[in-house]
């Protein structure tokens, strides 16, 4: 096993939670009822009075509950449904918490991948930082978002070993930035388009192995 030399303070994940509300839909009913899409198996709903900021919530209090210990100095939230729009959300977490006010809530939202964005940035940073994630996913009706889809939160709180000990260490990372339409919804509508898997597919893997690369070189170990 190759050795790695890790820095006096090492960044990584504190504690990790979930959570997964209550309500199921039978894909094969998705068939049923408008005669195409569905599958095997059941999805998660969020119930009548649940949006994401409830689901985050429910995530992070899980987390605050294993590392009280660790309180956060910034609260970053992401979601691409977010119960308000021209609003933060990122405070209505905070104060479900009960967080001090001088703790920093931000939203990253826009995209799926503003959630490795917030991860990202709080492994990059000095402090203490719970990053939650939520979605509500819904889609056209027999489509693949529709059945493949599922409504869930889930929260990280990051810092450093300093504060205890550490779920994961954060070895290292990279970035490979390029521009294309693989998911996109337009302002005003309520469901996203989606690019075709097969390009997809080949737009993402070359991504993918230049990003792995790179981060291995970066945290200084071999695949092996």
């Amino acid at each position: 096993m190759a050795q790695v030399r890790l820095p006096d303070v090492t960044r990584g994940i504190l504690a990790a939670a979930g959570y997964v509300p209550h309500g199921r839909l039978d894909r094969a009913e998705i068939a049923a009822f408008v005669g195409t899409g569905g599958g095997k198996g059941t999805r998660s709903v969020a119930w009548y009075d649940e949006d994401t900021t409830t689901l985050g919530v429910e995530a992070a209090r899980l987390v605050r509950r294993a590392r009280p210990d660790a309180p956060p100095s910034a609260l970053y939230f992401s979601t691409v449904t977010p119960a308000y729009v021209d609003k933060t959300n990122a405070t209505g977490v905070a104060a479900a918490l009960r967080l001090d006010s001088d703790v920093l809530a931000a939203d990253f939202g826009g995209a799926q991948r503003s959630a490795i964005g917030a991860l990202l940035a709080a492994l990059a940073g000095s402090s203490t930082v719970l990053t939650v994630a939520a979605d509500a996913r819904s889609g056209l009706a027999g489509g693949g978002d529709e059945a493949a889809g599922g409504d869930a939160g889930s929260a990280l709180l990051v810092g450093d070993d300093s504060s205890g000990p550490l779920l994961a260490a954060f070895l290292g990372s990279a970035s490979i930035t390029e521009e294309f339409t693989d998911r996109w919804r337009s302002p005003g509508d309520t469901r996203s388009k989606l690019w075709e898997e097969r390009f997809g597919e080949t737009a993402y893997v070359p991504l993918g192995e230049r990003a792995w690369r790179e981060a291995l070189k970066k945290a200084e170990i071999e695949a092996g």
